[in-house]
């Protein structure tokens, strides 16, 4: 069953953590971008409506993007636990990067006519299939590398990539509209932030080069124990209830972290009307708290448990959604960044821990692809169709927190993965 486990120095671990989170962090910085250009990518791309109507079909847009990730997850799986993660991980980057530079010179609906949302679809969903290689790879390859007894911190630091990509994107967008208006991002600003997404392409691509393969994945495959068709195995194996398992972790967390990233800052300015600068600043503020406790509340992980934490987030999430779109309505600065801080600093708790729950769960030949798999179907299901049904709930009932509902249904569903799962902080991973 298991080995001796690989001792990795710590700054081999920062360099691992750091490439893994690229992939996180692009991820999460694509959203809010798209989060915050969605009211212009309406206007732009779908001028033949008007008001939530169009941003509804901007946000439709954006699901699309989420279609090709789970085909990502099976394709990028399968490469991932047949050749390796390293080089898996590599062009994953590389076809993100490429993607983005696509989107940031898209003709609009005003040169091309209904060939813009055609080909402004078709260039998110070659993203969302790039993405699909993304998580599974990066918390695999971290967990592979990470000590045992401080697993959980190492996946804590690099899941602190879903609050640095973020405050990626709303610091610069929130510093740039600042020095040149808003006027400034309609015009050129959104082609702008969509290019970036290639400098930090690039940069992931230059540190996964320096890094080697996963210790456990090499040991493994000098062993022979790799698997020819590992989407195949994972459910001949016995290992698909683990799998809708892994799917429950997932619904409510993406639920709410596309709630309160991409769909509440569209939300802000559109049907709140808060300024763009007070809305980014308020969501940089609660990327800040996630950073900074989701290694924190790894490491306890580490300690007392991983189920302590995810159940505790889940519970926690239940009770304040209600407060939390209520906060968001005053349009309140204030309050708004008392909404973030406290969402964010819950999320923490559980970021790290139900990750590497997630790893822990599947063995080395079938682990790249079942955590791609898990990750981007309940993405795909409920973190893309986010912003669409947050903002239909609002058009179809006229009520401002109408969003609640969907982010109670997915958090019970959640909560009920998360008790029924078996504690996995002692299982050797290298088998």
């Amino acid at each position: 069953m298991g080995g001796q486990e690989i001792q990795v120095p710590t700054g081999e671990m920062l360099r691992v953590a750091a490439a893994s989170s690229l992939g996180i962090a692009f991820e999460f910085y694509d959203f809010l971008i798209f989060g915050y250009a969605a009211p212009v990518i309406a206007k732009l791309f779908f001028p033949m409506m008007s008001g939530l109507l169009a941003l509804i079909y901007a946000f439709i847009t954006f699901a699309v993007g989420f279609a090709g990730r789970p085909l990502g997850a099976i394709i990028f799986g399968h490469l991932g636990d047949k050749i390796g993660r390293k080089y898996t991980l590599i062009f994953t980057i590389s076809l993100m990067g490429a993607a983005s530079l696509a989107l940031a010179l898209m003709p609009t609906y005003f040169q091309i006519g209904i060939w813009a949302p055609i080909l402004l679809a078709a260039f998110r969903f070659l993203q969302g299939l790039s993405l699909g290689g993304e998580f599974g790879g990066g918390i695999t390859l971290t967990g592979e590398f990470a000590p045992a007894q401080r697993r959980a911190m190492w996946v804590g630091v690099a899941q602190t990539a879903q609050g640095s990509g973020p405050l990626l994107a709303v610091g610069l967008l929130g510093l740039l509209t600042y020095l040149y208006g808003e006027s400034w991002f309609v015009s050129i600003g959104w082609r702008i932030m969509f290019g970036l997404g290639v400098v930090i392409a690039i940069i992931g691509v230059y540190i996964r080069l320096r890094i080697t393969e996963s210790p456990v994945f090499a040991r493994a495959k000098s062993r022979g124990n790799v698997s020819k068709l590992p989407l195949i195995d994972a459910f001949r194996a016995g290992y698909w209830k683990r799998i809708l398992l892994g799917l429950g972790f997932i619904i409510g967390g993406t639920a709410m972290t596309y709630a309160s990233g991409v769909f509440a800052i569209a939300y802000l300015e559109s049907v709140i009307h808060v300024p763009a600068v007070e809305a980014s600043l308020a969501l940089v503020i609660g990327y800040t708290v996630l950073i900074i406790f989701s290694p924190i509340f790894g490491l306890l992980a580490d300690k007392y448990g991983r189920k302590p934490f995810m159940i505790a987030y889940a519970v926690g999430t239940i009770v304040f959604i209600y407060p939390y779109f209520l906060l968001l309505s005053t349009g309140q600065l204030p309050l708004i960044i008392l909404a973030q801080a406290i969402y964010n600093f819950m999320a923490s708790w559980f970021n790290g821990a139900y990750a590497t729950m997630l790893l822990e769960m599947f063995p080395t030949k079938v682990r790249y692809t079942a955590l791609s798999f898990i990750y981007h179907v309940g993405v795909a299901a409920f973190g893309g169709t986010t912003p669409f049904i947050a903002t239909y709930l609002i058009y179809a009932t006229r009520y401002e927190l109408a969003p609640i509902y969907w982010g109670w249904f997915g958090m019970i569903i959640t909560l009920i993965a998360f008790i029924l799962a078996r504690e996995t902080k002692d299982i050797d991973i290298n088998y």
